[in-house]
């Protein structure tokens, strides 16, 4: 069983167009609304996949009324603990040329009291839950705290020991802070822009990462994913390098593709698959959906074609 933990849910709206103009009238027809967030973008994923997933978050407001009615919908079990405040909308425009505008809103404040409350539900849960085996902590919060996942992990620890692996979809100063915190998460999946900036060097290529996967801030993480676009992917899994190449598919619509590359990580460790199929099924999920209007949305069909289509090649020992 997968346990997912999202405090930033969002309303998505994805809305496809020939042309965009900033500053002008722009008509396109209705958007693809789907509910999103790293963590429910992965838990849809992994649920697809067929793993039992329980998601984890929080929802607030109008928007937040509207989000779990879409997420009973869903094949994954939830518990949304109600705060004040307004869970976020994010807007999406793909235009012909591929080009990707964002627009996303902050979402509702999580307070020292609210990331509490959901830390004892993550503990209660998993306590009670005897068959979860992965944990996976998801995307932003609207916070004050950037010890807020660092804290998180030490708890996690504390309470439930070394035996459930908890993966971390993290970026800025949270990831940082949980890299150099004294409890290191089983998995970080930055991608190359985010890994640059987080070891402060331009990467650019793959070839530029590979030097940087033995890091300091990486040391004592066992599994490192990160996802280079059509590039594909550079993988360290304790001390053994792999180079993950992809096939080229025409793109519809790339946002939460990462966040399915991780359901598909999350999904591999659960049914407890070699690191080369869980790499397979990861980075097939990533592809299968950008190959959709919605977000976070896969298709089996689609993963299992394109996972044998991926080639992982083991490249050296660090």
């Amino acid at each position: 069983m997968i346990l997912t933990v999202t405090l930033n849910p969002s309303m998505d709206s994805i809305y496809f167009t020939d042309t965009f103009s900033i500053g002008a009238m722009n008509r396109c027809n209705n958007p693809v609304k789907a509910v999103g967030g790293k963590g429910i973008n992965a838990s849809r994923t992994a649920a697809i996949l067929g793993s039992r997933v329980q998601a984890i978050g929080v929802l607030a407001g109008e928007n937040g009324k509207l989000i779990q009615t879409h997420l009973e919908t869903e094949h994954f079990d939830s518990f949304f603990l109600t705060i004040p405040g307004e869970s976020r909308n994010a807007v999406t425009i793909m235009d012909q040329a591929k080009n990707q505008t964002e627009i996303v809103e902050l979402g509702p404040e999580i307070t020292d009291t609210t990331a509490k409350e959901i830390l004892q539900k993550i503990i209660t849960l998993t306590t009670s839950e005897k068959e979860v085996t992965t944990i996976a902590v998801c995307g932003s919060a609207n916070t004050k705290n950037e010890q807020l996942y660092k804290n998180y992990l030490e708890e996690i620890q504390a309470s439930l020991g070394n035996s459930i692996k908890v993966l971390t979809d993290l970026s800025g100063i949270q990831l940082k802070n949980v890299l150099t915190g004294p409890v290191k998460p089983y998995f970080i999946k930055p991608n190359i822009q985010e890994f640059s900036e987080l070891i402060g060097q331009p990467l650019k290529q793959k070839k530029d990462v590979i030097p940087y996967l033995s890091h300091e801030l990486l040391d004592n993480v066992p599994f490192v994913l990160i996802s280079c676009g059509s590039l594909g992917a550079l993988a360290r899994v304790n001390n053994q390098l792999f180079d993950i190449t992809i096939p080229q598919i025409e793109v519809v619509n790339p946002t939460g593709s990462g966040d399915a590359t991780v359901g598909g990580i999350a999904y591999g460790l659960d049914q407890h698959f070699s690191i080369e199929e869980t790499l397979r099924y990861a980075m097939a999920c990533g592809m299968s959906n950008a190959l959709e209007k919605k977000v976070g949305f896969v298709t089996m069909t689609n993963v299992l074609a394109l996972k044998n289509q991926i080639n992982i090649v083991k490249i050296k020992n660090i």
